[in-house]
């Protein structure tokens, strides 16, 4: 007597498997839809104009210069390259093709200071002149608006159209005296100073923000119309605020270009493109 075997499709084992295919595809479009409507809305806000080429071009010289695929940490040279094209907290970095000598002469300033990242030195750098070498205000001069009462200390020359002199034709020399003269201000008022300025403000600063606000100064400026100056009472503000978004710029993740892009976009451009502070 021969045996007959009839195979037939398990339709109940059929069901789940076809489940299983639904929902992956489901998550996919939905993951897809998601990343193109972000995209979109990127590129439809102020903020996200020319912001992935950007990104992508610094991802490709990366890449070129054999930059190891993860987290990128901070870079003077990425932060000081990206504001020379881009407004961060309403200033500019007018570096020309001097850029790259600028970041090298900021990190060494801010090593041989004990200045903790070069790259607060170049937003500060950005708020006293947007990296202007010919900077000169009337009492203040080139990229760090060294103060001409300054003369005769930090190794300038006491003659104030000798020191003038060398503090334009020497940009880093001006970035070295700027350098002392924040890391002496942090040593004197590193344990806290309250600021009132022209706005009556009864902060108190400590550390690199007392720094910062020592540099500045910490009275009431006026204008030569006697009015008081009260833009610069947010000064350590937005030097802070610039400093973050320059931080951000080289910290995006290379690893994963969608995700990069996403998370620098949300962590840094609400401020880094456009600061609605004081200019």
């Amino acid at each position: 007597m021969r045996n007959t075997f009839y195979l037939t499709g398990n339709k109940r084992g059929d069901i789940p498997i076809t489940i299983l295919v639904i929902g992956v595809i489901l998550v996919c479009g939905v993951a897809l839809f998601s990343f193109f409507f972000s995209t979109i809305q990127m590129r439809n806000n102020f903020s996200g104009i020319g912001m992935v080429e950007q990104l992508d071009s610094q991802i490709e010289e990366n890449a070129f210069y054999g930059t190891s695929p993860g987290v990128l940490s901070g870079n003077i040279n990425t932060a000081i390259n990206f504001a020379k094209n881009n407004r961060v907290g309403n200033r500019i970095c007018d570096c020309g093709n001097s850029c790259n000598d600028y970041a090298t002469w900021l990190s060494q300033a801010a090593s041989e200071n004990g200045i903790p990242d070069p790259i607060l030195l170049l937003s500060l750098m950005m708020q006293e002149s947007d990296c202007t070498l010919n900077a000169f205000s009337g009492s203040s001069v080139g990229l760090m608006q060294i103060n001409l009462a300054n003369c005769g200390n930090y190794g300038l020359p006491s003659n104030q159209d000798d020191c003038k002199k060398q503090l334009l034709e020497n940009p880093q020399l001006n970035i070295e005296v700027g350098a002392k003269i924040l890391k002496e201000k942090y040593d004197a008022y590193k344990n806290g100073k309250v600021f009132n300025g022209c706005s009556n403000r009864g902060i108190t600063y400590t550390e690199w923000d007392a720094a910062l606000r020592g540099y500045n100064g910490w009275g009431c400026g006026y204008d030569s119309s006697g009015n008081p100056i009260t833009s610069q009472d947010s000064y350590v503000e937005e030097v802070d605020q610039r400093y973050d978004a320059l931080k951000n710029v080289g910290s995006y993740l290379e690893s994963d270009r969608t995700v990069g892009i996403l998370w620098w976009a949300k962590k840094s451009l609400s401020f880094s493109v456009e600061y609605k502070g004081s200019p």
